[in-house]
């Protein structure tokens, strides 16, 4: 089975980019984009792919997501920033909406299935880990914002 690869967004104002999935696929209500590789396709360039198909934003990555092994989700996320939104995405997303963290903890809480649910909160609790381990790396705005 092929591992799924996606993409955590994060923009200059410390808020979140989530998709609520069309159908509500899965009893997700809201998540992060994420999908399988096309053949010869990279992990970086699946997450990147997926991201701008489902959601419409061009995104450049700025690190890995890295899970403890005992934390380990089963499909590899990357920390990436917004670099053009075009307002458009595919039939498989309903909306998007940039969220802040605690925003995004209350939306991603509405999923039913409870191991995905925890698996999205865990992506979006490392997401912001790993962003305060990085802030020296990144644009001011974002570290000074997202209060890390």
């Amino acid at each position: 089975m092929k591992r799924a690869f996606g993409g955590v967004l994060i923009n200059e104002t410390g808020r979140v980019l989530l998709r609520k999935p069309t159908g509500l696929h899965k009893t997700r209500v809201w998540t992060f984009a994420k999908g399988k590789p096309l053949d010869g396709e990279t992990a970086e360039q699946t997450a990147l792919r997926e991201v701008f198909e489902e959601t419409g934003v061009r995104a450049k990555i700025i690190s890995r997501l890295a899970f403890p092994p005992e934390e380990e989700i089963g499909d590899d996320f990357f920390l990436m920033l917004p670099v053009e939104e075009t307002g458009r995405f595919d039939t498989e997303t309903q909306a998007i909406v940039w969220a802040t963290r605690a925003e995004a903890e209350e939306l991603i809480s509405m999923t039913e299935d409870a191991g995905r649910r925890m698996r999205d909160l865990k992506i979006l609790r490392f997401a912001f880990e790993t962003v305060g381990a990085i802030r020296g790396q990144l644009p001011p705005s974002i570290g000074s914002d997202l209060g890390l």
